[in-house]
């Protein structure tokens, strides 16, 4: 498919509908509590949905997940339990708590999205920019892509770009120090700045299926928002050799598997930022590829992506789930904006 075969307006329209949809659809199975129908509490179920429910206009009900997470903040701003999931505990920490600081300070809740942010900065290595794995107590102070990026996009919403522009050195420095990035991409270093090569959940065999290409996508995010706030071509020539690497030189599965609508968000945002037409088709690829797989009830699950089969709506979505069907909420949202903003 080509820029010109695209029928854009369409395709925005179906994308703001798949994500209204699944809005609709989790907002009504809001509990009473405010927390979301999760099998996992707190951070694994929580983490997404402020942001998300706000940017589909489901503020009331984003103000009520607020208010639920709120009860569980940690008094230096930190979410600390239950964490029950590793990848949040010593893979990229700070995941979660970044989501949570832009979607509070975008409903407006600025005392709980400065308390959030002011932990985050907390956790910034101040040698080389990079934002910890691992939480505040534990000894190992190793930084990630994931954890840096999101940092540093909740610093860009916060007004810090100081702290942003040194979380975008760091991972220019690790994409810089790769030593054989065709096979191997190292997402993580120690707090010495030394790529981390010795842990297998700190690497992704970029030739192989079924990867966490996020350590990828959220870099990309970041630095196009970077690129769009400060005008700094460095960041918008990492962006795009981000993206030039998962497209040309990473197994097909990077823009096949569930993680892949970063990729999707920073391509539409790259069309609006600098017209080329690639990424636009790009965008359209990855948003056509979400909207399809979603199920039938509005959701998005593992199940229905993989196998095609119907998620049970009398269960509770499994956090991974939820996780996802949140995400795509906001992504679907944010690429028809960004597409139609670009005038396309």
């Amino acid at each position: 498919m080509t820029c010109e075969e695209i029928d854009m307006n369409q395709r925005i329209e179906i994308y703001k509908a798949a994500s209204s949809r699944a809005a609709d659809r989790l907002a009504q199975s809001q509990r009473p509590d405010g927390s979301l129908p999760s099998s996992r509490e707190v951070i694994e179920s929580s983490y997404k949905g402020i942001w998300a429910l706000q940017c589909a206009g489901k503020t009331t009900e984003a103000a009520r997940l607020a208010t639920y997470v709120r009860s569980h903040l940690a008094a230096d701003g930190d979410v600390p339990s239950p964490r029950q999931e590793p990848y949040f505990l010593d893979i990229h920490y700070l995941y979660a708590n970044g989501y949570l600081a832009i979607g509070t300070h975008l409903l407006g809740q600025f005392d709980l999205s400065e308390r959030f942010m002011s932990f985050i900065a907390t956790m910034q290595n101040p040698a080389h920019g990079g934002f910890r794995s691992v939480g505040p107590r534990a000894s190992d102070g190793h930084c990630d892509t994931v954890s840096t990026s999101i940092s540093g996009l909740a610093a860009l919403f916060h007004g810090k770009q100081d702290v942003a522009l040194a979380a975008a050195d760091f991972i220019a420095d690790l994409w810089n120090c790769q030593p054989g990035r065709t096979s191997v991409f190292y997402t993580s270093a120690t707090a010495e700045g030394e790529l981390l090569t010795t842990y297998d959940a700190h690497h992704l065999n970029v030739q192989k299926p079924g990867q966490d290409w996020w350590f990828l996508g959220a870099p990309a995010v970041f630095l196009t928002a970077l690129y769009e706030k400060t005008g700094d071509t460095r960041h918008l020539a990492l962006a795009h050799d981000l993206m030039t690497y998962m497209v040309q030189s990473c197994n097909p599965d990077a823009l096949l598997h569930p993680s892949c609508g970063k990729v999707g968000l920073s391509a539409a945002m790259l069309f609006r930022l600098t017209g080329e037409c690639h990424y636009a088709e790009l965008a359209v690829q990855i948003a056509d590829l979400i909207v399809h797989n979603q199920d039938p009830q509005g959701v998005w699950t593992r199940d229905k992506w993989f196998h095609g089969t119907d998620w049970d709506s009398t269960t509770d979505l499994i956090w991974y789930d939820l996780d996802m069907s949140l995400e795509y909420v906001l992504w679907l949202d944010l690429i028809a904006r960004e597409l139609a903003s670009a005038g396309a």
